[in-house]
């Protein structure tokens, strides 16, 4: 490998460490914008541990305003690390750990829920900026009330039924050749 291509992988690899970041922050922070510009526009979204529906492929702002939906009633704090990145040409795919800490004062169980795991994440290169094309959330384990998440609270059980529906999973089916 010459410097110049050194050099470009670690370039590459900085960006998409920056996307991964930049995801979380703005999970964080509740800057939609910023959560939903790590995306491509189609994105293939595996939350089944978390959400138990099948892979989907969804509207990146479909699935960014579930995330709001979801995550906006609590504080939250996620924290990446062993980034493991492989890149290839325009695509790469890397496997980011994490903890999300979520907190709600809540007096139906423990205030806070906490994951700890990782991010299967593949990107692809769209205008020269690395972007999410496909992630998979998993976990090893949680602690806390995950009841504090509200699955019944009218707007958010509508935006699931949009980013959840049959036709998301026949996509996602179709897209992966399954």
């Amino acid at each position: 490998m010459t410097d110049a291509e050194k050099l470009a992988l670690i370039w590459d690899e900085r960006a998409i460490t920056k996307t991964m970041l930049n995801f979380g922050r703005a999970l964080d922070t509740g800057d939609w914008p910023l959560y939903r510009s790590t995306f491509t526009d189609l994105v293939l979204i595996d939350f089944k541990r978390l959400t138990s529906f099948e892979e989907i492929q969804v509207d990146a702002d479909d699935w960014t305003r579930f995330a709001e939906l979801i995550l906006s009633p609590v504080r939250r704090h996620h924290v990446f690390t062993n980034f493991d990145i492989s890149v290839d040409g325009d695509k790469a795919f890397a496997i980011v750990y994490m903890t999300a800490r979520h907190w709600k004062s809540s007096d139906l169980g423990a205030s806070e829920y906490n994951q700890h795991g990782w991010y299967d994440v593949y990107f692809t290169r769209v205008d020269q900026e690395w972007k999410i094309n496909r992630i998979k959330h998993d976990f090893q384990w949680v602690s806390g009330n995950n009841g504090m998440f509200d699955m019944t609270e009218p707007k958010l059980a509508e935006n699931m039924k949009i980013v959840f529906c049959d036709a998301n999973r026949a996509a996602a089916i179709a897209s992966l050749g399954l």
